[in-house]
C-alpha cells in the first residue's frame, strides 16, 4: 500500500489547487523540508530531539500541556514542531518548542532530508495526523512513533474497510498511543495501533484549559458593558450560524430585553463581520462594533460583535451562557471544552456528535443542543428560560464543567519521555 501512495503523493503536491487553505498548505510545505535542513544545521545540541506534529490549532493545544511536562521533566529535550495548516501561523508558539515550521511534503525524499537534519529521537502526533511516510520511514530508523490525546471520529471515513487497509502499515508502526476515550482506544485498534500500545489517558487539551490563566480584562469590559443584566456569548460562529442566531435575537429582544450577546465570529475579516451585520438587519438587530479590550468598552448596544482574536476564552469568564458555532455541520463544532471550564451552560447546533466533548455534556444536560428544523425558535427558547434563572444555569454550567477531567498530559509525557529514554 506505502508504493501506491508513494506514487499518488507526488501529483496531488503538485495540484494546481485554487485560492484557499489547501493551496496555502501545500505552498507552505513546498520547501519546507530544506528549511528543516538549514535550521537544524545552525541549532545542534545534545539534549534528545522530540519531533512534535500538529496538523492544526486544536492538535496544537493538545500537545502545548504535554511538551511543557516533557521540558520541565528534562530540560535537555529539545523539542520542534511541525504543522499542516496556515491557521496555526498567527497563534503564539509553544513556549516549550525551539523552532516550528511546516510539515514538508510526504514524499520519501523531503521526509529522509528532514530526518538525516533533525535525527529526533521520538516523533509524537497530537491527536492523530499521522502520514504514511512520515511514520514509515521514522519507524525503519528504529525511531519510536507516539500519539497524544488520540482521537477518530465515529464516522470517519478512515474506519471504512479501504482506507484502513491502506493505512494499516503506517498505524501499526506506533508504539504509544494516549487516546482520549475508550470509544476511540477501541477505533484505533482497528485501525491497526496494536491494542497492547493503547492507553486510555484523556484529551490533555484539558489541562490546558484548566490550567490557563485568564486574562480578567475582556471579562471585566463585558460584566462592565452589561450593568448587571444576563450576558450571552456566542462564539466561533460560522456563516451556518448567522440565520439561526439573528431570528433568535430578534425574538429575544422582546422576550428578553434586558439580555446583552455578544458575537464572536471564528474569523474576524472585515468581510465576515459585515456580513453578520447584514444578516442581523435583516432580522431587525442593530449590532455595535468591539474590536478588542485596547480599543475602549463595549458600544452601547444590546448586540455587539466582537471584532477581535485570541479573547474568545476570556469573553466566556464574563458571560452567563455560551453558544458555539460550527455545529451545523458535521465535524465542525469548535470547542466547547471552554465555556465549559468557567461553569457555563453550553448551546451546540444539532450535528453535535462527532466533536469529542459535546457527546458527555450533552448527556448530563451541561449541553443543549438544538432542534434540527426550526433552531432559531428553539435558541430564543433555551436562552429565554435560562437567562433569569441562575439556579438552573449553575447546576447545567457544572455539568458541562464535570466533563473536563485534568492528568492527561502528565500521563502522555510519563509515556513519552519512557521512550526517549529508550
Amino acid at each position: 500500500m506505502l508504493s501506491a501512495y508513494r506514487l499518488v503523493a507526488p501529483i496531488v503536491h503538485r495540484l494546481p489547487f485554487p485560492p484557499g487553505v489547501l493551496a496555502e498548505s501545500l505552498a507552505g510545505r513546498r520547501g519546507a523540508a530544506a528549511r528543516w535542513d538549514a535550521w537544524a544545521a545552525e541549532h545542534s545540541g545534545d539534549g534528545p530531539l522530540i519531533w512534535a506534529h500538529a496538523a492544526s490549532v486544536g492538535e496544537q493545544q493538545v500537545l502545548e500541556p504535554v511538551l511543557h511536562r516533557l521540558l520541565r521533566a528534562r530540560p535537555d529535550v529539545r523539542i520542534v514542531q511541525t504543522h499542516t495548516s496556515p491557521s496555526v501561523l498567527p497563534t503564539a508558539c509553544p513556549a516549550a518548542v525551539r523552532h516550528r515550521d511546516y510539515l514538508p511534503w510526504d514524499e520519501p525524499g523531503a521526509i529522509a532530508t528532514t530526518l538525516d537534519a533533525l535525527a529526533p529521537a521520538l516523533l509524537l502526533f497530537g491527536r492523530g495526523d499521522l502520514w504514511p511516510e512520515l511514520v514509515s520511514s521514522t519507524a525503519a530508523r528504529g525511531i519510536p512513533v507516539a500519539v497524544a490525546g488520540a482521537t477518530v471520529r465515529a464516522g470517519s471515513a478512515r474506519l471504512r474497510t479501504p482506507a484502513r487497509l491502506a493505512l494499516r502499515d503506517a498505524y501499526r508502526h506506533v508504539r504509544w498511543l494516549g487516546a482520549a476515550t475508550s470509544a476511540n482506544a477501541e477505533r484505533w485498534s482497528r485501525l491497526g495501533v496494536p491494542a497492547e500500545d493503547i492507553t486510555v489517558t484523556g484529551d490533555p487539551r484539558h489541562d490546558r484549559i484548566l490550567e490557563r490563566i485568564a486574562d480578567l480584562g475582556p471579562a471585566g469590559a463585558v460584566r462592565a458593558w452589561a450593568g448587571g443584566a444576563p450576558v450571552f456569548v456566542a462564539g466561533s460562529i460560522e456563516p451556518d450560524d448567522d440565520s439561526v442566531l439573528a431570528f433568535a435575537l430578534a425574538r429575544l429582544a422582546s422576550a428578553t430585553p434586558e439580555l446583552r450577546t455578544v458575537l464572536v465570529p471564528h474569523v474576524a475579516v472585515e468581510t465576515r463581520i459585515e456580513w453578520i451585520r447584514r444578516g442581523l438587519a435583516k432580522h431587525g438587530v442593530a449590532a455595535g462594533l468591539w474590536r478588542g479590550p485596547a480599543n475602549g468598552p463595549l458600544p452601547v448596544a444590546p448586540v455587539v460583535i466582537a471584532a477581535t482574536r485570541g479573547v474568545l476564552a476570556d469573553l466566556y469568564l464574563g458571560a452567563d451562557i455560551a453558544y458555539v458555532g460550527g455545529g451545523f455541520r458535521r465535524g465542525r463544532l469548535h470547542a466547547v471544552a471552554e465555556p465549559a471550564a468557567v461553569g457555563l451552560p453550553v448551546i451546540v447546533g444539532p450535528r453535535w456528535q462527532a466533536a469529542i466533548d459535546a457527546e458527555p455534556m450533552v448527556t448530563s444536560g451541561g449541553a443543549m443542543p438544538l432542534a434540527g428544523r426550526d433552531a432559531g425558535t428553539h435558541l430564543a427558547r433555551i436562552v429565554s428560560r435560562l437567562a433569569p434563572d441562575a439556579d438552573e444555569r449553575t447546576r447545567r454550567g457544572m455539568a458541562a464543567r464535570a466533563v473536563l477531567t485534568d492528568g492527561a498530559a502528565e500521563a502522555t509525557a510519563r509515556a513519552v519521555l519512557s521512550l526517549v529514554g529508550r
